[in-house]
């Protein structure tokens, strides 16, 4: 089959052995004369697509991978024609990716053990976060991506992402006052408000992708946990995951009634940072009724990028990371409840397969699986992992090349807090045995407000709130409050 390129009038020969791939509406065509391109040619081509394709060729979005010499977004870049006296436009050209695979490839464990077992959770940090730019480089040029799932998302070992299948975005008109449709979606990555509905028939806006987006991240970062996966707790069999979306029913949120427990094989829920355990609240329980709230592409790149910069390496294998809110090593943890099947096998274990050895029939019995209150003491203490050179499109995702210790870090809460409360201590002690102050109410209230501020900035501190810039103002309040505190007494006795 020839075609003909409508930039430039140049034949192009396609053939049945460079065929890559086919599917329910085009097929996929390598290019002979320029490897780096490939050919889409629809299978009922028509007017509507070829003027779709024409506007997206003439507002392109500004692909944010750009810089780095690598493509996130597959946009068209030619129309190609039919050979004949009609020239109808039968497809197009776009960029060929190569060295990528799905993303569902590194989210999966099995599949992320067997052909990428190094890939640990800063590299799916960072794949959610390019994601999330990406996303938000559609969005910026009044782009919807409509069918956002795992399967038109491709990744790379170095966590960086291409965005395929582009053709089936929502894509507005502005000259002739028309909204092309994404006309698909699948279920799973549907938010509730579209559940049930003809996708041919509505107009998609920013905020649906956001469900779809808040989906995947999740499924990133919760070893392939869909954000609505749990134990059924009613009579009967479990409901579709269509019917769980359109009621609401996350069971990571606040609502009781949820009639769902989460499976024994996924990873806790407080696992995440706390930051993105909010974001994913806000997502799928308070976006449920009001879509405007689900957190926006800039937020989730804020969040993981916050979640990143607080990731830290155990002792016992340097490619367990995890969040350092965390008193202990979750894949441990986790590596134990499995049998020994390590979620992010060691270096050695990789060198020597021992990641794809059957296990033994004795360590296949599981303890209790451990919840999100159950993780104790640090065992082993564990270290800051340093992150990669970002450049101002959020970085690519390159190995950390060092590691560097940070004082103070919270991971290690134990050591701080206790040399924090002798300081403390000292202090207070000194102020009641030295300092001549009468008491006075204005004094004690301000130490009454001193200490509050110093508990509401424990808790920011320790992670259990958003603000992790309150740490140092946290220890300080802390000080004074414990100071004035001191003074009362000393007067008071």
């Amino acid at each position: 089959m020839r075609v003909q390129r409508k930039s430039n009038s140049q034949f192009l020969t396609l053939a049945d052995d460079l065929l890559l791939g086919a599917g329910g509406e085009a097929r996929i065509y390598a290019v002979p004369e320029d490897p780096s391109w490939v050919a889409k040619i629809w299978h009922k081509p028509t007017d509507e697509r070829a003027r779709k394709v024409t506007v997206m060729l003439d507002n392109p979005p500004a692909d944010p991978m750009a810089a780095q010499r690598h493509i996130s977004i597959a946009w068209p870049c030619d129309l190609l024609l039919a050979t004949g006296r009609t020239q109808r436009v039968i497809g197009f050209l776009m960029p060929r990716v190569s060295g990528l695979r799905p993303v569902i490839d590194f989210f999966n464990p099995k599949t992320r053990r067997q052909q990428c077992p190094l890939f640990n959770y800063f590299y799916l940090h960072r794949t959610a976060r390019n994601l999330a730019i990406a996303v938000r480089a559609l969005h910026e040029r009044g782009y919807v991506i409509g069918d956002l799932n795992e399967s038109n998302i491709l990744a790379s070992e170095t966590a960086l992402v291409t965005m395929v299948d582009t053709d089936s975005f929502q894509v507005w008109d502005v000259e002739q006052g028309v909204a092309y449709r994404c006309r698909v979606g699948k279920p799973e990555f549907t938010p509730p408000e579209l559940q049930g509905k003809t996708f041919a028939k509505i107009d998609r806006a920013p905020q649906h992708d956001l469900f779809g987006l808040g989906a995947i991240i999740f499924q990133l970062l919760m070893e392939g946990t869909h954000p609505f996966a749990g134990a059924f707790k009613g009579k009967g069999e479990p409901p579709p995951y269509e019917q769980r979306i359109a009621a609401g029913h996350f069971l990571h949120g606040s609502d009781p009634r949820v009639p769902y427990a989460p499976k024994p094989a996924a990873p806790p829920f407080a696992m995440l940072h706390p930051t993105l355990q909010h974001l994913f609240i806000r997502c799928f329980e308070d976006g449920h009724l009001n879509p405007r709230l689900r957190p926006d592409t800039q937020s989730w790149q804020w969040a993981l990028e916050e979640a990143e910069s607080a990731l830290v390496t155990c002792w016992a294998n340097e490619q367990h990371i995890y969040g350092g809110h965390l008193l202990d090593c979750p894949w441990c943890a986790r590596a134990k409840w499995l049998g020994g099947r390590d979620p992010f096998p060691s270096v050695a274990a990789v060198k020597s397969g021992q990641h794809l050895r059957p296990l033994a029939s004795a360590a296949r019995s599981r303890p209790a699986a451990r919840s999100d209150s159950d993780f104790g003491p640090p065992i082993p203490r564990p270290i800051p992992h340093s992150t990669p050179s970002q450049t101002a499109a959020g970085g690519s995702g390159g190995r950390p090349s060092s590691r560097r210790k940070r004082p103070f870090a919270f991971a290690q809460a134990r050591n701080d807090w206790a040399w924090l409360g002798l300081a403390s201590g000292l202090l207070a002690l000194f102020s009641g045995a030295f300092i001549p102050w009468r008491f006075n109410w204005p004094g004690f209230v301000l130490g009454v407000v001193a200490a509050l501020l110093g508990a509401i900035g424990n808790i920011q501190a320790r992670g259990w709130s958003l603000d992790g810039r309150s740490r140092w103002i946290a220890r300080l309040a802390i000080v004074l409050g414990l100071l004035i505190v001191g003074i009362y007494l000393r007067n008071a006795v």
